[in-house]
């Protein structure tokens, strides 16, 4: 009777399997942790992707090489400028604030890849921006 309750004390001070223990603990953690990361990171990429394209389009607008583009033609421009991504036809907008000024609009909503049911995330995420540029 006194082996077996050896085996038992010894079996509730053994460390066999406490680093398992520990990682399940701290994985969906570090796991949050890093989708939260990359997220992060699509979305800043998106949003530097559409300013780009915003960009390059209001300087396309002003330069008028081969004869002044209308503003349909700006617009497809600015949505073929977008890098690595494809974007609905309606993000970019032109604008004429001034006689003298072109503008370009875009607004882009943001899906994330995981979202979930957490009341932090949204199912989207809107990005508006906008480039102006004078006509000289």
């Amino acid at each position: 009777m006194a082996v077996v309750f050896n085996r038992i004390r010894a079996f509730g001070c053994s460390g066999a399997g406490s680093a398992a223990v520990e990682f399940a603990f701290v994985a969906p953690l570090l796991f949050l942790l890093l989708f939260a990361v990359i997220e992060f990171g699509r979305g800043w990429w998106a949003k530097s992707s559409l300013q780009y394209a915003a960009e390059r389009a209001a300087r396309f607008a002003v330069v008028c090489g081969g004869g002044c583009p209308g503003d349909a033609a700006i617009a497809t421009y600015a949505t073929n400028q977008v890098y690595d991504q494809t974007v609905p036809a309606g993000t970019f907008t032109v604008s004429h604030p001034t006689a003298n000024q072109t503008c370009v609009n875009y607004t882009f909503s943001f899906v994330p890849w995981f979202v979930g049911d957490l009341d932090i995330l949204e199912n989207t995420l809107s990005f508006q921006g906008s480039s102006c540029r004078a006509h000289t």
